[in-house]
């Protein structure tokens, strides 16, 4: 359980509004996806199962990077279960902050991602729950260098 919780990311101490900037500042000039998701959601989680093996795949590029945002509705010891098999940086949200970006982008629903261009344009993309627009997508940015 200990190093399960090592791996989860420290939230940065922002304003629940910032949150998705504040996340994805350390990656500048990287392509990022973010996924929202949580423990409970059974697409979610067969949406990540079936996108991890692009990560060692058509996928594996040190420019991307890998984020995965779930809110405290995870039982924690679901979710510290879960992780370890999930490439990528793990931040667990507060429902404040969970909400906030929901009102953001959208939400209708999860999974849902959030796409950010190598120029750090930050984009709600629902459509990237087609999987081969997510490859797509990811492989398009990746290239254009």
């Amino acid at each position: 359980l200990k190093e399960s919780m090592d791996i989860i990311q420290k939230v940065p101490d922002v304003s629940p509004e910032k949150i998705i900037e504040a996340i994805v500042a350390p990656h500048k000039g990287k392509v990022v996806m973010i996924d929202m998701w949580n423990t409970w959601c059974s697409p979610c989680r067969a949406a990540i199962a079936e996108n991890e093996p692009f990560k060692s795949g058509e996928l594996a590029d040190d420019d991307i990077i890998w984020i995965y945002l779930a809110d405290e509705s995870s039982p924690l010891n679901l979710y510290v279960g879960l992780i370890p098999d999930i490439k990528g940086l793990h931040y667990r949200l507060s429902a404040e902050q969970a909400e906030a970006i929901s009102k953001r982008f959208g939400i209708d629903g999860i999974p849902y991602y959030i796409f950010v261009t190598r120029d750090g344009k930050i984009e709600g993309r629902p459509d990237l729950r087609d999987h081969d627009l997510f490859k797509k997508t990811i492989i398009e940015e990746v290239n254009r260098k």
